[in-house]
């Protein structure tokens, strides 16, 4: 649906009554209240503070593709279980489709300083939505440019959730001004990114200008962004043709090596440099299970 920027832009408030005066609840407290009650109405609730760092290990393992923005998220990656059992549960909630669309919102959402991830994954049944946690503050525009650019990709349900006291009501919705959150997220992304090209910033955000002078939020813009996007981690590369022969090596004699020397040992092996050799251990390692 095209959205017209001039018009508030409406995010819904999920609210449930609390037997407490506003003073007297510390904030902090109002995330595992929340959570406590959608407990108790039967959905399962899933923490999301890694979603992003843990699930780009799928995106990796699927594409086999890596660029600077997705080196600098995930680092050196190392095996570790409580990962491989977070990305299980969500792709039991969440398609491969859905979790690319959302880390693609994350990683426009990070070149503001923040993935503006929700705080909570809740599901019962086939139903899942995301929330934020809502406390009475400021609405933050990062949070609302995730939920516009989300909405753009795919059939999502994000909503704040907040508290109601005896003595305060929080407020059925909330209202955005969405040209204003425009204008400074492109200020704030012109000072890192040429908001041009894939090659340049990883993703095309030129988008979002087109959004600001049209004064029209069109769907269709994002979607073809993010098509291109994964057109690009899904193409051949040279990366891709290196780990491909990286496969066929025997690694026995590496394996135990400290880093330096097993970069030394493979850079001899396949003919590339320092740089493909640290990408392909990097990869490798991702792609272990």
């Amino acid at each position: 649906m095209i959205f017209d920027v001039k018009k508030p832009f409406e995010v819904s408030v999920e609210k449930f009554p609390l037997q407490s005066k506003k003073d007297e609840v510390n904030p902090y407290m109002i995330g595992k209240l929340l959570r406590k009650r959608y407990e108790s109405l039967g959905f399962s609730v899933v923490k999301t503070d890694n979603f992003e760092t843990s699930l780009l290990i799928e995106f990796v393992r699927k594409y086999k593709f890596l660029d600077k923005y997705i080196k600098v998220k995930l680092g050196e990656y190392r095996q570790n279980k409580n990962i491989e059992e977070y990305n299980k549960q969500i792709l039991q909630l969440l398609t491969l489709e859905d979790v690319q669309k959302l880390l693609f919102v994350c990683r426009a959402c990070s070149y503001l300083g923040d993935p503006s991830f929700p705080d909570f994954l809740i599901s019962k049944g086939s139903e899942v939505s995301l929330r934020y946690i809502y406390t009475g503050d400021e609405l933050i525009s990062g949070k609302t440019f995730f939920i516009l650019l989300a909405s753009c990709l795919l059939n999502s349900d994000i909503k704040f959730s907040a508290m109601d006291f005896t003595d305060y009501a929080q407020p059925e919705k909330l209202d955005a001004d969405v040209f204003r959150i425009l204008e400074g997220v492109i200020q704030t992304l012109s000072k890192n990114l040429k908001l041009r090209s894939v090659e340049e910033d990883g993703i095309d955000l030129s988008f979002l200008k087109k959004w600001l002078e049209e004064k029209l939020v069109n769907p269709e813009d994002a979607t073809a962004s993010y098509n291109r996007f994964i057109q690009q981690a899904s193409a051949e590369t040279k990366l891709k043709e290196i780990l491909g022969r990286f496969e066929k090596l025997d690694t026995s004699s590496i394996e135990t090596l400290p880093k330096p020397e097993k970069l030394t040992a493979l850079r001899n092996a396949l003919g590339i440099n320092m740089m493909e050799a640290n990408d392909v251990i990097n990869i490798y390692e991702t792609l272990k299970r």
